[in-house]
């Protein structure tokens, strides 16, 4: 458990028994784009597949204007061990961006959809390679949008996903998780029946031995949470409890997916009141306090930020995340070295502080100086999130005072100067803001000056008074 991922895999290098290495890529190259028949074809595909998960064999494969072609044409091929390396091929390819969008066209993912809907008994090898490609290709955004635009996803939920042969499922449900990984295709996906996805895949959630269909399935439900439609229909079909007693697991395989499910269920307006007599705040609270230094435990804090921003999105809730630890837990976020913790810690802490307390208490836990850092980062996306977060911050007139005394206004002037138009917006808006309240504090103790000086002479008049009076009695 102990181990860093690059000492296992160094560890597995030594057992994998390949014979070409990156090296032989010229090699490979060339017996690919001369092949004529199919033992030459069989040859060079073999070597192939020793080198294709490597991304710099990717890129070279990608730069060849005939290698791609070639593979494409060998997954029609009449012999089927050249048309099962090749679709092998394809699949170890797509893994990588530079090959996955040029592979996966839609002549292309209609060949794929023709092979795993064979029903040869014979040919479960060759399903089983389809399945493969889809599980590796749909990692591409290009890739997901023609496989959502010619409605091919029907096809994975119902051949693969639905295969009786448990390693085309455990493919066909990657791909599918896969394939729903923007909110976009899950609100596809969950209107296709949505009663029968949650069925099938909280079926394999509870009863599955197998742990990596379980994460998959987990990761599904996740993605396809984003969608109103599925999260309502979980809902409404008591799922919740499942989900929450996955999050609570000590295996990251199993917490994280779950978390992550809760996270996107927050969401749901309707959901989050439920979310919370579940425990959800103590759930993140607790996620953004585990250490990241392990590989499996580093996507926590982004979790956890995530879901305490979508709890934070109701107001009635605000308050109460004040007493679970949340705004402590969201301020240590904001120093996170993880650029998109930082980024969901920022939009939680834009939410929380709209609840006047905790932007208070906030500003005095610390949240002000990370905010500042991340304004002039230079990213676009944190610039936006920091600046937002600042705003809402800098409501009352304690926080105004003690963001001028740790240099706001100064990191303000550079905002201004930013080239991405809404920091840009925001920014002088700010500035506006600070400059107007630094004009209502100088009036402010303007008027009191007068007063203080108009209660002085008062004074000193009576003073004068009550020494002339003594002076004429005597």
């Amino acid at each position: 458990m102990g181990c860093s991922q690059s000492i296992i895999e160094k560890a597995q290098s030594y057992v994998m028994d390949k014979k070409y290495t990156l090296d032989d890529m010229p090699e490979i190259l060339q017996k690919l784009a001369t092949a004529n028949k199919s033992g030459a074809a069989k040859h060079a595909l073999d070597m192939l597949v020793d080198v294709a998960s490597d991304e710099m064999a990717a890129q070279q494969v990608a730069r060849s204007a005939v290698v791609v072609p070639r593979l494409v044409g060998w997954c029609e091929s009449k012999d089927p061990d050249q048309r099962r390396a090749a679709i092998l091929c394809c699949a170890l390819l797509s893994q990588h961006d530079c090959c996955a969008a040029e592979i996966g066209t839609k002549e292309f993912l209609r060949t794929m959809t023709h092979v795993c809907r064979t029903k040869d008994a014979r040919d479960k090898a060759l399903i089983r390679d389809g399945a493969r490609y889809f599980s590796t290709a749909s990692s591409n955004a290009t890739v997901r949008a023609r496989i959502l635009e010619d409605q091919v996803d029907e096809m994975v939920w119902l051949m693969l996903v639905k295969s009786k042969e448990p390693a085309v499922m455990k493919l066909g449900i990657i791909a599918y998780s896969k394939i729903a990984d923007e909110p976009e295709a899950a609100a596809k996906l969950a209107a296709k029946d949505t009663e029968d996805i949650v069925r099938f895949l909280f079926a394999r959630i509870t009863k599955s031995d197998d742990v990596e269909v379980e994460k998959w399935c987990l990761l599904a439900v996740a993605r396809l949470a984003l969608a109103t439609e599925f999260s309502n229909k979980m809902a409404a079909m008591d799922k919740i409890p499942i989900i929450i007693a996955k999050a609570q697991d000590n295996i990251a395989s199993r917490k994280l997916p779950a978390a992550l499910c809760i996270a996107n269920l927050a969401n749901n307006p309707q959901l989050r009141v439920k979310l919370v007599r579940y425990k959800a705040y103590q759930l993140f609270v607790d996620m953004a306090r585990v250490p990241s230094a392990r590989r499996d435990m580093a996507e926590y804090q982004r979790v956890a930020a995530l879901g305490l921003r979508n709890l934070a999105s109701s107001f009635d809730l605000r308050a109460l995340a004040a007493k679970v630890g949340a705004l402590e837990a969201v301020t240590k976020m904001l120093r996170s070295r993880n650029v998109e913790t930082a980024r969901y810690a920022a939009k939680a802490a834009s939410e929380l502080s709209l609840h006047e307390e905790n932007g208070r208490k906030m500003v005095l836990g610390g949240a002000l100086k990370p905010l500042l850092e991340m304004a002039k980062s230079g990213d676009a996306t944190c610039e936006t999130e920091a600046v937002t977060a600042l705003g809402n911050l800098a409501l009352s007139q304690d926080n105004q005072t003690q963001f001028i005394k740790e240099g706001g206004m100064a990191a303000i002037e550079v905002m201004t100067l930013s080239r991405n138009p809404r920091v840009q917006h925001m920014a002088k808006k700010l500035l506006t803001r600070m400059r107007m309240s630094k004009l209502r504090a100088a009036a402010r103790m303007a008027g009191m000056m007068a007063t203080r000086q108009k209660e002085l002479e008062r004074t000193d008049r009576g003073e004068r008074s009550g020494s002339e009076a003594g002076s004429d009695e005597d």
